[in-house]
């Protein structure tokens, strides 16, 4: 058996939580969780808690039904299946929306990229693959991926606000495991700041309020 390879177009599609010819301070790309829509996870950051943050919602390039052949549909950032592929072609899909959106950064204080889930370890990889530059980044509920180069993404991020957080009743992540994920990035050389709350596997508004102040 052969394989092979060849490059396509795709049509790939983002939310945004406000138009984004308003006046923002920040501007942050949201990354879902695996299984999720981007129109699902859109609809949570347009809380009016969250205004003055401009929030672009890209989503994952492989959409499937989430049970059976049927019914709810989600999507994802990859799998294991041709993964490096999948990364290459999300990170250049992000790339492209990045430069979609360039025009409006100069009106904004920050620009910075929120991981939830699964979207954590796409978030990491995209900052630490990109060429461009941001001023944050929001893991939430999720954890760097084993195979990231830390150096460079250490030399990205080491100038960056970044953040790790977690509820306290989170269905996926133990608080141990949190703590020692954190204990791993801290003897790689890599300080983020942890914050937990009280709830489970979900973006808590209030929380990210408040983190979103502290940028």
């Amino acid at each position: 058996m052969i394989k092979g390879e060849i490059e396509i177009r795709k049509t790939a599609r983002y939310f945004l939580s406000a138009e984004s010819k308003g006046k923002f301070s920040k501007v942050c790309f949201a990354l879902h969780g695996y299984g999720q829509l981007a129109s699902f996870f859109c609809k949570k950051l347009e809380n009016k808690a969250l205004q003055d943050t401009l929030f672009i919602c890209p989503e994952g390039l492989h959409r499937f039904y989430l049970k059976d052949s049927s019914g709810r549909v989600g999507s994802s950032w990859m799998t294991k299946e041709d993964r490096l592929e999948d990364i290459s072609d999300y990170v250049k899909y992000l790339d492209q929306l990045y430069l979609e959106f360039k025009p409006i950064f100069s009106g904004v204080k920050k620009v910075g990229i929120l991981g939830f889930s699964q979207g954590v370890a796409t978030a990491c990889r995209w900052l630490s693959f990109s060429e461009y530059k941001f001023d944050f980044l929001i893991n939430w509920a999720g954890a760097f991926p084993p195979d990231l180069p830390f150096e460079k993404a250490i030399h990205k991020m080491e100038n960056i606000a970044c953040w790790m957080v977690l509820g306290n009743e989170d269905e996926y992540i133990s608080g141990d495991q949190f703590k020692e994920h954190l204990a791993n990035l801290e003897n790689r050389g890599f300080h983020p700041i942890s914050k937990s709350f009280k709830g489970n596997h979900s973006i808590n508004v209030e929380v990210l309020q408040d983190i979103l102040k502290a940028i």
